[in-house]
C-alpha cells in the first residue's frame, strides 16, 4: 500500500515538473506593455518640456526692450549702430536692445545675449566682445596695472536700489527675462564690478512705446511699431 501511494507521487511530481521545462511558452504581453509604457512616459516627458521651452517668454509677438552699455577700464564706448535684425532681437542704434521675437530662433531660451550681438554679425564670449565696427575688445588689457576681465552686471530698471546680478561665465547664453532690464558689458579688473548703465540709457528706456507687450499681460495692444 505504501508503494503504490508512494508511485503516485512520484508521478505527480514529475507531471508538475515537467509543466515548467524548456519547452514551456511564457506569456510576453507583459513585458511588452510595460515597454510602451515606458516609452510612451518618456516621449511625454520630453514633448512637454520641449512645449514649455517652446512657449517660455519671450515668445514671439512679445516687445520687451532693455538698456546696454558697454564699459572698458574707465571708458564708455558708443552704441552698437547696425541694426540687422534677422530673428528679431535687435537695435536701432539707440543704446537698447529691442526683444521682438518673430520666430523660434529668439524666442524663449534663445532669446539671449549670443542672438543679439550676433545679429549684426558680431559676437560675445566670455573672454571677448566684436562690436559692429569689426573691433574686437578681449580681456587681458592693461586697466591702472591690472588685467581686465569681462564681466555683465544685469539691472532691473524698474527696480534700481536692487543689487545687480554679476556674470562672468555663459555670458553668451545670457537670456532676457523680462521687460525693462539694463546691463552693464564691462572689461574691468577682477576685484572691480561693472557700474549701472549711463543715466541717458535709462531715460530713453522709459520714453520707448508703452504698448510693449509682455508675456503675462493678456490685456495688451500689439504695436506694429519697432522703436
Amino acid at each position: 500500500m505504501a508503494r503504490g501511494e508512494s508511485g503516485k507521487k512520484v508521478a505527480r511530481a514529475a507531471r508538475v515538473g515537467g509543466t515548467s521545462g524548456s519547452g514551456e511558452r511564457r506569456p510576453i504581453g507583459y513585458p511588452i506593455a510595460l515597454t510602451f509604457v515606458l516609452v510612451l512616459g518618456l516621449l511625454l516627458v520630453v514633448w512637454s518640456r520641449n512645449s514649455r521651452e517652446a512657449t517660455s517668454a519671450p515668445r514671439v509677438g512679445d516687445h520687451w526692450h532693455s538698456a546696454y552699455d558697454i564699459y572698458v577700464c574707465e571708458d564708455w564706448r558708443g552704441k552698437i549702430v547696425n541694426e540687422a535684425d534677422p530673428n528679431g532681437i535687435h537695435t536701432h542704434g539707440d543704446g537698447l536692445m529691442h526683444i521682438h521675437p518673430f520666430n523660434s530662433e529668439a524666442s524663449g531660451k534663445k532669446a539671449d545675449f549670443g542672438e543679439f550681438f550676433g545679429s549684426y554679425g558680431g559676437s560675445i564670449s566670455d573672454s571677448s566682445l566684436q562690436l559692429d565696427t569689426g573691433e574686437v575688445i578681449s580681456e587681458g588689457e592693461d586697466c591702472n596695472g591690472q588685467p581686465t576681465v569681462l564681466k555683465v552686471a544685469r539691472f532691473d530698471a524698474q527696480d534700481r536700489d536692487r543689487e545687480p546680478e554679476i556674470i562672468t561665465e555663459g555670458i553668451a547664453n545670457i537670456r532676457y527675462l523680462k521687460n525693462l532690464e539694463a546691463f552693464t558689458i564691462a572689461f574691468v579688473p577682477e576685484d572691480v564690478d561693472p557700474p549701472a548703465p549711463r543715466p541717458e540709457r535709462y531715460t530713453f528706456l522709459e520714453t520707448v512705446d508703452p504698448r510693449a507687450i509682455q508675456s503675462d499681460n493678456l490685456n495688451v495692444v500689439t504695436t506694429t511699431s519697432e522703436g
